[in-house]
């Protein structure tokens, strides 16, 4: 059981009972680590499943403030979380979640003169943005710095997803 503990174990055990994850892909999970950019509907639920997963290192990426509107598909949220910051309260649930995962909330608007140090971290970039503003800024970085990107949207009961792995 290289590199994973008595508890890690149990905690992770019906996947790595999967043939195609194993303790070895357990293993690459643990050591990697995710930016998340932009915790709405779509990255808070992303969130939720890297981290009870056992992702290493979690970067939650989100300037915006909870809404009360963002309740019915935000479930990350509550009521007592209006008004407060995403990313951090991101963190903060998500630590009940999984403990054994490293929370890094990033709690503000990345754009082209700060992102390239949190892509560089990074070993992959999960796009949950809405703007086609971000979305151009992340991509362009991704391929600039060779990073992976997967970048997924939603707009009513349609969405799309896509991704761009380096050579």
């Amino acid at each position: 059981m290289k590199n994973i503990n008595n508890s890690n174990f149990l905690r992770y055990s019906r996947q790595i009972l999967l043939e195609e994850i194993g303790l070895s892909g357990q293993n690459k999970l643990k050591k990697s680590k995710i930016l998340l950019i932009g915790l709405g509907g779509l990255g808070s639920s992303a969130a939720i499943y890297l981290a009870a997963a056992g992702i290493g290192t979690l970067l939650l990426a989100d300037y915006d403030l909870v809404d009360i509107s963002n309740l019915q598909r935000q479930i990350l949220y509550s009521t007592d979380d209006i008004s407060k910051n995403k990313s951090i309260i991101s963190k903060n649930k998500l630590k009940k979640i999984n403990p054994h995962v490293k929370y890094f909330s990033i709690k503000k608007k990345l754009n082209k003169n700060n992102i390239n140090k949190y892509i560089n971290y990074s070993d992959l970039v999960l796009d949950c943005t809405d703007t086609v503003y971000s979305r151009n800024i992340i991509n362009y970085n991704c391929v600039s710095n060779n990073k992976p990107l997967i970048s997924a949207s939603a707009i009513g009961f349609n969405g799309q997803l896509f991704s761009i792995w380096p050579p």
